[in-house]
């Protein structure tokens, strides 16, 4: 089994052991998000739908042989991920420690002006902030309209396999989306760093895992059970994350790796 594959199962098995006979509900795949029901949670993550699964689920499928399937394909992983985002959610219903406090990453990650912050992944918003507040970002994303404009803000921007040259920093910052390539257990485990973020809309993962995949520190996404419909009818219509947050649907937290 590959290392996703093997973070997976382990979190199932230990701190989400209570889930470990859940079974799928529901799933799907828009031109934005995959998402999954388990037990009436909506869970969801980033989705690129270039090519053809191999492996497609069926309702009532257990999430153990969903996840066994990560890194076989971009809509296998991304299912994968949705599901242990639903996971993670009915973890945070039965008393999941995390912190709902609006953070700034700046004073999160201990930072200060001058530091070096590497970036996986375009986050337009969060690089915008952490250049403003004098941070050094150098950026490393693949797609190269993304990198244009951020060296349009004075930021240092590679294409993604530029990374394993990258010697390090004061801190590392992932997209949740990077855990959809083969190559983020690397980065994780190569890049010199304090501390190593994992966020964005795939970044809703249990703690545990987020260590197992090397992270630090993980800033996930929560839908009370209340606007879960309301999310996946929007979900299912093919509005993207950025509108969930926009509608007041998404409350962010963030939690040590642990």
């Amino acid at each position: 089994m590959n290392a996703l594959v093997n973070a997976l199962v382990a979190t199932l098995r230990s701190p989400l052991n209570q889930f470990s006979s859940s079974k799928l509900e529901d799933f799907g795949v828009t031109n934005k998000l995959a998402y999954t029901i388990i037990e009436g949670a909506v869970g969801f993550a980033y989705a690129s739908r270039a090519e053809a699964p191999s492996y497609v689920p069926s309702k009532n499928e257990y999430v153990r042989n969903v996840f066994k399937v990560a890194w076989k394909g971009p809509i296998e992983t991304a299912l994968a991920l949705a599901s242990l985002s639903a996971l993670t959610q009915l973890w945070i219903d039965k008393g999941g420690e995390v912190d709902f406090e609006d953070k700034d990453l700046v004073s999160l990650l201990g930072l200060k002006e001058g530091d070096k912050v590497i970036m996986v992944g375009y986050m337009k918003n969060v690089l915008l902030d952490l250049v403003k507040k004098g941070m050094k970002v150098v950026l490393y994303e693949d797609n190269y309209q993304f990198r244009c404009e951020a060296k349009e803000n004075g930021v240092e921007a590679y294409p993604g396999s530029y990374i394993l040259l990258e010697e390090g920093g004061d801190a590392l910052i992932a997209t949740g989306s990077s855990l959809l390539d083969p190559r983020s257990l690397i980065v994780f485990e190569k890049i010199d760093a304090k501390e190593k973020l994992l966020i964005g809309p795939t970044a809703t993962v249990h703690p545990y895992f987020a260590k197992l995949m090397g992270a630090t520190m993980v800033g996930g996404s929560y839908v009370k059970p209340e606007k879960r419909e309301r999310a996946l009818n929007l979900i299912k219509a093919g509005y993207g994350y950025k509108k969930l947050v926009k509608l007041g649907l998404i409350e962010k937290w963030f939690a040590r790796a642990s």
